[in-house]
């Protein structure tokens, strides 16, 4: 039997090549994953939404942080964050960024 030791009773297959595997599908949140990820949200809006009229407090990083953590979990509350006139860009940009996939390479210009 194939198979890595772990213990007396317990045996494990070993994992398959690298080649062989198949896309991982990412889990789905649970309940309390969800729920905690849309407070995190919502108070990052609001958050944000004070540094609106807060002299000296940054608007667009809290809002850079809700809109992933609506990504997440309610995607289409990501929209108005999207088409707001002056943190929009800012938030499309950072969206765009190489380390959140949204880079598609070296365009051949």
């Amino acid at each position: 039997m194939t198979g890595i030791y772990l213990g007396d009773s317990v045996s494990a297959m070993t994992a398959p090549l690298p080649t062989d595997r198949k896309p991982r599908r990412r889990r789905k949140l649970t309940r309390a994953e969800r729920w905690a990820v849309d407070g995190l949200g919502g108070a990052l809006v609001a958050i944000g939404a004070i540094g609106i009229v807060t002299p000296g407090m940054p608007t667009t990083v809290f809002w850079i942080g809700a809109v992933v953590c609506f990504l997440k979990t309610r995607p289409h509350a990501v929209r108005p964050l999207l088409r707001t006139p002056v943190v929009g860009p800012a938030i499309r940009w950072f969206l765009r960024w190489r380390p959140f996939g949204g880079g598609r390479g070296k365009s051949s210009s």
